[in-house]
């Protein structure tokens, strides 16, 4: 899309978001790279003294500015005293900044972070520890959490990770003769904790640099989180609203900026989310990946199909797993189109306006139907079962000249601005129209069997005056009151 020149928004951010994930993918890479040498034997450890407590402080503090964005409590507990040990500095710097860019990862914003070293009493070695108050690992998983290629799954569609760099670590923290340990709860958070010899004594002569190692790290700067522009968070237009599920940032942002030019779009960044934003604002359309933590793609589908407060929203998902039977069971729970990544905007735009059309064709139908019969409504029985709901509530109230949409929405067990959006998607009528219409459908079969005259069928309708009444009518229907019952008679 850049080259054809059809990519919409701001082309330089796009290069920096490429150049970031080029960066990403040049890390799992030399992840590989690394597993490879550690394999055929190439990788050799290279030694020399240094102030351990100066390089682990130097890696730790690298976090802070993550921490800040994240408003994540950020605890380096190493001492300021110097502390002389043997080490490979490339080889543990790879160890701390899995361990750490790992806890970042999963902990949530306004959780805790720790990095701690001690020395063991005997002085011969250090425990270095990473712990927080994350998402934790499942007891069923702990085990394998250092396999290679192993990826944590929390549901049937949620899997997290790579699979390599907790394995890459592993490994290199036995090549420095040392080893790692894993203490976790699932939701409580995880502790890794490694242990390392720092004597001479520990390493072979083959393993001792012969040449001094420069310790003093550069500090690394962390990728800034895409926050809304204040143009994004102005009020509500009358365009189509998207929600967009994603927990990728760049890949979240990229599909916002696409969007925005046709459709309203607000953003949710895991399923959970996702789905307490679909409850409240009930959008037009929602977009949703696959695999997301919190809660998967598959699992919002279900919760917004199960719920009749959000059960209409056409919902397209998106997923870089493009198998048959993962597509299969995107649909069948749920889903109104199927899109693997990577994929082209301009299909994933035609798709959300080709459902937003259909919404519109049973939007349509409904607001022609002068008798109100919703199971002619072709929708899901859970939203048949809500507007059978709706109309039976107003029928029952029809001569309550109080009755409104405040009523209406007790009755539904929705908001009023809930209410008002629901009927919007599935009927093209507001809640007042619906009302208002069911009163004078009502009063013509009353004047069609000669059950009153027009003043005393619009009061046992619930108008409390009768050129209002006289007025509606005759907009509804085409006639007057007065004309129905001169029809009628002989």
């Amino acid at each position: 899309q850049m080259l054809e020149g059809s990519l919409k928004g701001d082309r330089q951010k796009y290069l920096r978001i490429i150049r970031r994930n080029a960066g990403r993918l040049l890390t799992l890479v030399n992840d590989l790279l690394d597993l490879s040498k550690l394999e055929s034997g190439n990788t050799r450890l290279q030694v020399n003294e240094g102030d351990l407590t100066r390089f682990t402080r130097s890696i730790g503090f690298a976090f802070e500015s993550l921490a800040r964005r994240k408003q994540i409590d950020y605890r380096v507990a190493v001492s300021e005293q110097p502390l002389p040990a043997w080490f490979d500095p490339v080889v543990l710097e790879k160890i701390l900044n899995n361990l750490l860019s790992n806890a970042f990862k999963y902990t949530h914003d306004g959780g805790w972070i720790q990095l701690e070293l001690k020395v063991a009493s005997d002085g011969n070695d250090v425990e270095i520890s990473v712990a927080d108050n994350g998402i934790g690992i499942p007891p069923d998983q702990a085990a394998h959490i250092f396999d290679r290629f192993y990826r944590i799954r929390r549901s049937e569609q949620s899997t997290f990770g790579t699979g390599i760099g907790l394995a890459l670590t592993k490994e290199l923290v036995e090549l420095h003769h040392g080893r790692i340990e894993l203490s976790s709860r699932e939701n409580e958070g995880s502790s890794f904790s490694i242990t390392l010899p720092i004597s001479s004594n520990a390493y072979p002569a083959v393993e001792q640099a012969t040449e001094p190692v420069l310790h003093e790290l550069p500090s690394r700067q962390a990728p800034k989180p895409l926050a809304l522009t204040e143009e994004d968070q102005k009020p509500a237009d009358q365009r189509h609203v998207v929600l967009v599920v994603e927990d990728n940032d760049d890949l979240r942002n990229y599909v916002r900026e696409q969007l925005a030019g046709d459709f309203q779009v607000m953003e949710a960044i895991n399923g959970r989310e996702g789905l307490s934003l679909a409850q409240e604002r009930l959008p037009d359309v929602i977009v949703t990946d696959l695999m997301m933590p919190e809660m998967d793609g598959v699992e919002l589908c279900r919760e917004v199909r199960e719920n009749p407060l959000s059960s209409h929203i056409p919902i397209v998902m998106l997923t870089a797993k493009a198998e048959q039977e993962d597509k299969l069971l995107g649909l069948e729970t749920g889903a109104d189109a199927y899109l693997a990544k990577p994929f082209e905007t301009r299909e994933l735009i035609v798709r959300i306006r080709a459902l937003i059309e259909r919404q519109e064709r049973l939007q349509k139908k409904f607001s022609g139907e002068r008798v109100f019969k919703p199971s002619e409504v072709a929708v899901t029985s859970l939203d048949e079962q809500f507007l059978h709901g709706v109309l039976q509530a107003i029928e029952q109230n029809l001569d309550e000249e109080s009755f409104s949409v405040v009523e209406l929405a007790q009755a539904a067990s929705m908001s009023r601005s809930q209410l008002h959006r629901k009927l919007k998607a599935l009927t093209g009528k507001s809640p007042n129209e619906l009302i208002r219409e069911m009163r004078l459908q009502r009063a013509r079969e009353l004047l069609e069997k000669g059950a009153g005259n027009a003043s005393e069928v619009a009061f046992r309708v619930g108008f409390n005056s009768l050129a209002y009444f006289s007025k509606c009518f005759s907009d509804f229907f085409g006639l007057l009151p007065s004309e129905v019952r001169q029809k009628r008679s002989p």
